[in-house]
């Protein structure tokens, strides 16, 4: 069994937050609307540009 260092075992949220960040500078919009989809293949996401 292997644990990370107590440094590496933080909230996501900063990494989610960037996501957004980058999604919205790309012109990615979505409707407030929330969509689950649990497996979400990552392949069909479209590619940010930068």
């Amino acid at each position: 069994m292997h644990f990370p260092r107590l440094e590496f075992c933080t909230d996501n949220g900063a990494m989610i937050a960037m996501a957004g960040s980058l999604r919205l500078k790309a012109g990615q919009f979505n409707d407030p609307e929330i969509h689950v989809r649990p497996r979400w293949d990552l392949e069909s996401l479209p590619a940010l540009a930068g």
